[in-house]
Protein backbone atom coordinates (compact mmCIF):
# COMPACT_ATOMS: atom_id res chain seq x y z
CA UNK A 1 0.00 0.00 0.00
CA UNK A 2 1.36 3.32 -0.87
CA UNK A 3 -0.17 6.55 -0.46
CA UNK A 4 0.51 9.79 -1.71
CA UNK A 5 1.20 13.30 -0.19
CA UNK A 6 1.16 16.32 -2.56
CA UNK A 7 2.31 19.15 -0.84
CA UNK A 8 0.68 22.21 -2.75
CA UNK A 9 2.73 25.01 -1.44
CA UNK A 10 5.05 27.26 -3.84
CA UNK A 11 6.75 28.06 -1.09
CA UNK A 12 10.78 26.20 -0.68
CA UNK A 13 10.27 26.39 2.76
CA UNK A 14 6.51 25.95 3.76
CA UNK A 15 4.13 25.19 6.65
CA UNK A 16 2.24 23.11 3.79
CA UNK A 17 5.76 20.54 3.35
CA UNK A 18 6.30 20.34 7.34
CA UNK A 19 2.74 18.92 7.67
CA UNK A 20 3.70 16.85 5.03
CA UNK A 21 6.51 15.47 6.34
CA UNK A 22 4.78 14.57 9.55
CA UNK A 23 2.02 12.60 7.78
CA UNK A 24 4.60 10.88 6.12
CA UNK A 25 6.13 9.93 9.25
CA UNK A 26 2.80 8.65 10.75
CA UNK A 27 2.04 6.56 7.71
CA UNK A 28 5.16 5.25 7.35
CA UNK A 29 5.44 4.26 11.55
CA UNK A 30 2.00 2.13 10.18
CA UNK A 31 4.26 0.53 7.86
CA UNK A 32 2.38 2.44 4.72
CA UNK A 33 4.80 3.59 1.97
CA UNK A 34 4.48 7.11 0.17
CA UNK A 35 5.40 8.68 -2.11
CA UNK A 36 5.55 12.85 -1.48
CA UNK A 37 5.59 15.69 -4.32
CA UNK A 38 6.49 19.01 -2.59
CA UNK A 39 5.55 21.68 -5.08
CA UNK A 40 7.62 23.80 -3.63
CA UNK A 41 11.05 22.14 -3.89
CA UNK A 42 10.08 20.28 -7.09
CA UNK A 43 8.25 23.04 -9.24
CA UNK A 44 6.24 22.07 -12.10
CA UNK A 45 6.63 23.93 -15.45
CA UNK A 46 3.44 26.03 -16.02
CA UNK A 47 0.80 23.51 -17.70
CA UNK A 48 0.32 24.38 -21.65
CA UNK A 49 -0.90 22.10 -24.75
CA UNK A 50 3.10 20.96 -25.93
CA UNK A 51 2.03 18.25 -23.00
CA UNK A 52 -0.66 16.59 -25.38
CA UNK A 53 1.32 17.24 -28.78
CA UNK A 54 4.79 16.88 -27.79
CA UNK A 55 5.05 13.13 -26.38
CA UNK A 56 8.89 13.08 -25.87
CA UNK A 57 8.47 17.49 -25.30
CA UNK A 58 10.08 18.71 -21.92
CA UNK A 59 6.61 18.57 -20.12
CA UNK A 60 6.28 14.73 -20.56
CA UNK A 61 9.64 14.56 -19.46
CA UNK A 62 9.40 16.01 -16.32
CA UNK A 63 5.99 14.60 -15.76
CA UNK A 64 6.80 10.86 -16.36
CA UNK A 65 8.59 9.85 -13.23
CA UNK A 66 6.39 11.91 -11.57
CA UNK A 67 3.12 10.08 -13.12
CA UNK A 68 4.93 6.83 -12.61
CA UNK A 69 5.07 7.44 -8.66
CA UNK A 70 1.51 8.19 -8.52
CA UNK A 71 -0.05 5.18 -10.50
CA UNK A 72 1.53 2.87 -7.79
CA UNK A 73 -0.50 5.08 -5.23
CA UNK A 74 -3.68 3.79 -4.11
CA UNK A 75 -4.72 7.27 -2.28
CA UNK A 76 -3.75 10.51 -1.96
CA UNK A 77 -3.53 13.43 0.32
CA UNK A 78 -3.76 16.75 -0.76
CA UNK A 79 -2.07 19.84 1.62
CA UNK A 80 -3.02 23.22 0.90
CA UNK A 81 -2.65 26.49 2.17
CA UNK A 82 -4.99 29.51 2.37
CA UNK A 83 -3.81 31.91 -0.14
CA UNK A 84 -6.34 34.94 0.01
CA UNK A 85 -9.16 32.45 0.49
CA UNK A 86 -7.86 30.28 -2.57
CA UNK A 87 -5.66 27.00 -3.55
CA UNK A 88 -2.13 27.77 -4.66
CA UNK A 89 -1.43 28.29 -8.90
CA UNK A 90 1.02 25.36 -8.51
CA UNK A 91 -1.46 22.39 -7.30
CA UNK A 92 -3.99 23.73 -9.98
CA UNK A 93 -0.99 23.40 -12.54
CA UNK A 94 -0.74 19.87 -10.57
CA UNK A 95 -3.76 19.09 -11.24
CA UNK A 96 -3.92 20.31 -14.97
CA UNK A 97 -1.37 17.34 -15.72
CA UNK A 98 -3.29 14.68 -13.94
CA UNK A 99 -5.39 12.21 -15.56
CA UNK A 100 -7.28 9.08 -14.89
CA UNK A 101 -4.29 6.93 -15.60
CA UNK A 102 -2.22 8.08 -12.17
CA UNK A 103 -5.82 8.89 -9.87
CA UNK A 104 -8.53 7.60 -11.65
CA UNK A 105 -11.16 5.93 -8.43
CA UNK A 106 -8.42 6.33 -6.08
CA UNK A 107 -9.69 8.53 -2.46
CA UNK A 108 -8.04 11.80 -1.88
CA UNK A 109 -7.77 13.54 1.64
CA UNK A 110 -8.35 17.19 1.27
CA UNK A 111 -5.78 18.66 4.39
CA UNK A 112 -6.01 22.51 4.04
CA UNK A 113 -3.76 24.92 6.61
CA UNK A 114 -3.52 28.36 7.83
CA UNK A 115 -1.49 30.50 9.84
CA UNK A 116 -4.84 31.82 11.41
CA UNK A 117 -8.46 30.25 11.35
CA UNK A 118 -9.19 30.23 7.50
CA UNK A 119 -9.01 26.97 5.49
CA UNK A 120 -12.21 26.32 4.29
CA UNK A 121 -12.18 28.12 1.14
CA UNK A 122 -9.21 26.19 -0.41
CA UNK A 123 -11.13 22.82 0.35
CA UNK A 124 -14.46 23.93 -1.27
CA UNK A 125 -12.65 24.85 -4.04
CA UNK A 126 -11.03 21.41 -4.53
CA UNK A 127 -13.67 19.69 -4.11
CA UNK A 128 -15.61 21.61 -6.93
CA UNK A 129 -12.52 21.98 -9.46
CA UNK A 130 -9.80 19.52 -9.35
CA UNK A 131 -11.16 16.39 -10.21
CA UNK A 132 -13.32 16.54 -13.44
CA UNK A 133 -10.75 14.55 -15.98
CA UNK A 134 -8.85 12.50 -13.38
CA UNK A 135 -11.65 11.40 -11.47
CA UNK A 136 -10.30 11.28 -8.07
CA UNK A 137 -12.65 10.83 -5.32
CA UNK A 138 -12.64 12.92 -2.38
CA UNK A 139 -13.53 11.60 0.70
CA UNK A 140 -16.18 13.12 2.98
CA UNK A 141 -13.92 13.80 5.41
CA UNK A 142 -11.21 16.58 5.48
CA UNK A 143 -9.29 18.43 8.22
CA UNK A 144 -8.31 22.26 8.46
CA UNK A 145 -5.11 22.42 10.39
CA UNK A 146 -5.40 26.54 11.86
CA UNK A 147 -2.79 27.94 13.74
CA UNK A 148 -0.59 25.69 11.91
CA UNK A 149 2.93 27.07 13.34
CA UNK A 150 1.21 25.40 16.68
CA UNK A 151 0.61 22.41 15.23
CA UNK A 152 3.15 19.43 14.24
CA UNK A 153 6.53 20.52 15.74
CA UNK A 154 7.87 17.91 17.33
CA UNK A 155 7.13 14.34 17.41
CA UNK A 156 5.67 14.48 21.29
CA UNK A 157 2.26 16.37 21.42
CA UNK A 158 2.69 19.94 22.49
CA UNK A 159 0.36 21.92 25.28
CA UNK A 160 -1.42 23.76 22.77
CA UNK A 161 -5.16 22.79 21.95
CA UNK A 162 -5.09 23.23 18.85
CA UNK A 163 -1.61 20.80 18.85
CA UNK A 164 -3.56 18.11 20.73
CA UNK A 165 -7.20 18.23 19.07
CA UNK A 166 -5.60 18.12 15.26
CA UNK A 167 -3.14 15.40 15.89
CA UNK A 168 -6.16 12.90 17.16
CA UNK A 169 -8.04 14.48 14.12
CA UNK A 170 -5.69 13.09 12.00
CA UNK A 171 -4.82 9.76 12.88
CA UNK A 172 -9.07 9.55 12.33
CA UNK A 173 -9.27 10.61 8.88
CA UNK A 174 -5.83 8.72 7.68
CA UNK A 175 -7.80 5.55 9.16
CA UNK A 176 -10.68 6.37 6.86
CA UNK A 177 -8.82 6.97 4.06
CA UNK A 178 -7.00 3.87 4.39
CA UNK A 179 -9.93 2.43 4.59
CA UNK A 180 -11.31 3.70 1.28
CA UNK A 181 -8.35 3.09 -0.21
CA UNK A 182 -8.90 -0.78 0.46
CA UNK A 183 -12.54 -0.85 -0.61
CA UNK A 184 -12.17 1.53 -3.58
CA UNK A 185 -9.00 -1.24 -5.41
CA UNK A 186 -12.76 -3.56 -6.21
CA UNK A 187 -14.03 -0.28 -8.55
CA UNK A 188 -10.71 -0.18 -9.84
CA UNK A 189 -10.41 -3.89 -10.80
CA UNK A 190 -13.91 -4.39 -11.46
CA UNK A 191 -13.50 -3.39 -15.30
CA UNK A 192 -16.80 -1.19 -15.47
CA UNK A 193 -14.41 2.05 -16.56
CA UNK A 194 -14.43 2.80 -19.91
CA UNK A 195 -12.31 5.89 -20.20
CA UNK A 196 -11.15 5.73 -23.64
CA UNK A 197 -14.42 6.42 -24.46
CA UNK A 198 -15.21 8.86 -22.00
CA UNK A 199 -12.18 10.36 -21.12
CA UNK A 200 -13.62 13.68 -20.01
CA UNK A 201 -15.84 14.18 -16.88
CA UNK A 202 -18.91 16.49 -17.80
Amino acid sequence: MKIGIICGSQRSKSQTAKVGVFIQEQLEAQGVDTFVLDLGSTPLPSFDDSFWYEPQGKLQEIWKPISEQLKTCIGFIVITPDWHGMVPSCLKNFFLYTDVNEMANKPGLIIAISASVGGYLPIAELRISSTKNNRLCWIPDHLIVRNVKQCFNQKEVSEDSDDIYIRARLQHSLAILLEYSKALNSVRESGVTNYSTYKFGM
